[in-house]
């Protein structure tokens, strides 16, 4: 009896259906490159890409003129931009698929083993799990109103929620000053259902901290179909919910299908496309994007400015490892990767973290306080 190492003479080489295994193999590799270079439109456009354990957000000072006198000299300003460092924690996950040899070649009852489709459905299901993986990590970020702390090496750092009124320092924008221990952007609607008045009020949070289309941002509404059906009713100069009369019409979307009222009519030119950055628009509100997505939790909205897909200026950094290698979603051999069983490790590090603070606010649709959908409970 031959003794020694296996080679490859040794293994397996096609599956039932004659597919090289090794092919197969390389398949499974470009299938991961591609798809780590394609996030959920969601996610991406509410968060980008961060490899620091801390990165230094830049929010510039400001200076004013005084009042010049006929023989005194203007005070000299020197600017001082002031850096707020931002945590972002950083956590391993992974999953593992296993095979038996049997289930390859097939057992002793079984004209054959695996087919390349069986084997595809299982890297199908790793994908989406590191879809869902990276989709909570973003939106647990935005919509926790309660700062965390990360230890890294030794030192304890604070990791940010949305601003909270916890104190911390919230820089002026045009003349507008906000009280960092009351100014948060986690608010609720103060009534059971959703009027105008409340989308235009969460925008405002947002705008007024110089997140605008002037500034090169598109605020957006998110919300559930339960919300969204109503904005849809929202007509200018109309009471709706809560005694609130809109201030603008809801313009659907081209191509929705969206049945008007009689008598009704869009102005050329003025609906928006139904697509924003791959997320479902269904219409707008004034300047702002109405997007119906079904991972928003009915009972709560989400208005959020984005300079677009993983632009280093959107709301949550996602970080992934300094080691550019161990980016992405990563396969590793397991610890059998000879018979009987023949393993495959999928390895994920995430973590993610509110950078821009002023960004997005999170509305609860309720008379009661905000609260964290359970959803998106850390």
């Amino acid at each position: 009896m031959a003794k020694g190492y296996a080679t490859s003479a040794d293994i397996l080489t096609r599956t039932r259906d004659g597919q090289d295994l090794n092919a197969v193999w390389d398949a499974y590799q470009q299938a991961l490159s591609d798809f780590n270079s394609a996030r959920t439109p969601l996610a991406d456009l509410l968060s980008f890409g961060v490899t620091n354990v801390i990165e230094d957000i830049v929010q510039p000072g400001t200076e004013r003129f005084e009042e010049a006198t006929e023989f005194g000299i203007p005070v000299s300003i020197r600017p001082q931009p002031i850096v707020t460092q931002r945590a972002f924690p950083f956590k391993w996950y992974d999953i593992r698929a296993s095979y038996t040899f049997q289930f390859l070649a097939g057992g002793p009852n079984q004209l054959g083993g695996a087919s390349t489709q069986q084997l595809d459905a299982i890297l199908q299901q790793v994908m989406e799990a590191d879809n869902a993986l990276q989709f909570d990590l973003v939106m647990k970020a935005l919509f926790n109103n309660v700062n965390r702390t990360a230890t890294i090496g030794t030192t304890p750092y604070t990791v940010t929620a949305l601003y909270n009124a916890d104190g911390s320092y919230i820089p002026p924008y045009k003349g507008l000053t906000f009280t960092p221990g009351s100014h948060t952007h986690y608010i609720n609607t103060g009534a059971a259902a959703i009027d105008s008045t409340d989308l235009t009020d969460a925008a405002f949070l947002v705008e007024e901290h110089g997140f605008t289309r002037q500034n090169g941002y598109t605020v957006i509404l998110l919300m559930n179909k339960a919300e969204a059906d109503v904005v849809k009713t929202f007509r200018r100069g109309v009471v709706n919910n809560n005694s609130q009369t809109a201030v603008y019409d809801f313009i659907p979307a081209q191509g929705t299908g969206f049945q008007l009222p009689v008598g009704w009519e869009v102005a050329a030119g003025s609906q928006p496309a139904n697509t924003f950055a791959g997320l479902s628009v269904v219409g707008s509100y004034g300047p702002y994007l109405i997007v119906e997505d079904p991972q928003i939790p009915a009972g709560y909205f989400v208005a959020a400015a984005s300079q677009g897909r993983s632009s280093n200026l959107n709301i949550v950094g996602l970080r992934e490892s300094e080691n550019a290698a161990l980016r992405g979603l990563v396969l590793r051999p397991g610890n059998n990767s000879n018979y009987p069983l023949i393993d495959s490790f999928f390895i994920r590090g995430l973590g993610s973290g509110v950078a821009q603070r002023g960004a997005a606010a999170v509305v609860r649709v309720s008379a009661s306080a905000y609260a964290v959908p359970a959803a998106f409970v850390w």
